[in-house]
């Protein structure tokens, strides 16, 4: 049975935005591979407020470059990471541009595909993901707005240009995800409704199936 580690932030933990609960696991998309790839263990590891690499103050340990490390191991024998992180990277109050979450994400390919981390044993594959964009439309009044707002938005569109150049040099496989759903379809604007969920699930599968 081939191993899939699914490496997010909220939108691969299932965050509700209409109640502030989580998705049950039949409707993430994570939940949802599992019933379309039942050859494969998709091993769901998604955390509220994490980034690539950025510390963000208000919400400490969160960052995906410390971590990454520590699932590997837990998971190992993987022979797929599927990382989709830069929606929290976006945050008003990190300050940082597409290029620069690009090279937080950089820096995760770097850890992945380190010897150290593996000790001889075989790299899994990686597929990068950028996430669906941000709907800059229903961020105001939301939940949501005291962290992003429409340049934040913005920057979520921007980020799989700057990933797929990343990942090109690094031999890593890249899908953007703005090519099943234009952007999300929530009430807060950064969190994937079910059926964005649905729509993710149905076209990353395909991915996914193509590099195992």
């Amino acid at each position: 049975m081939k191993q899939i580690l699914c490496f997010g932030d909220s939108n691969t933990w299932g965050y509700d935005p209409t109640n502030g609960g989580r998705y049950p696991y039949d409707v993430r998309w994570t939940g949802r591979l599992q019933q379309m790839l039942p050859d494969c263990r998709i091993l769901e590891c998604g955390h509220k407020g994490r980034t690539t690499v950025f510390h963000d103050d208000l919400e400490p340990g969160r960052v995906g470059y410390d971590i990454l490390p520590i699932e590997l191991n837990m998971h190992e024998p993987l022979d797929l990471l599927v990382i989709m992180l830069g929606t929290n990277d976006c945050k008003r109050r990190l300050g940082a541009g597409a290029d620069e979450i690009a090279k937080g994400l950089e820096m995760l390919i770097r850890l992945t595909q380190s010897p150290l981390i593996w000790g001889g044993k075989s790299v899994p594959q990686i597929l990068a993901v950028a996430s669906i964009p941000m709907d800059a439309a229903h961020i105001p009044g939301s939940d949501m707005e005291s962290m992003f707002d429409a340049a934040s938005a913005d920057r979520s569109a921007r980020l799989a240009q700057s990933y797929r150049a990343v990942c090109e040099r690094y031999g890593v496989a890249f899908w953007d995800a703005s090519e099943a759903v234009p952007h999300v379809t929530s009430i807060d604007g950064v969190h994937l409704s079910p059926a964005d969920h649905a729509a993710f699930a149905q076209a990353i599968a395909p991915q996914i199936e193509a590099l195992l």
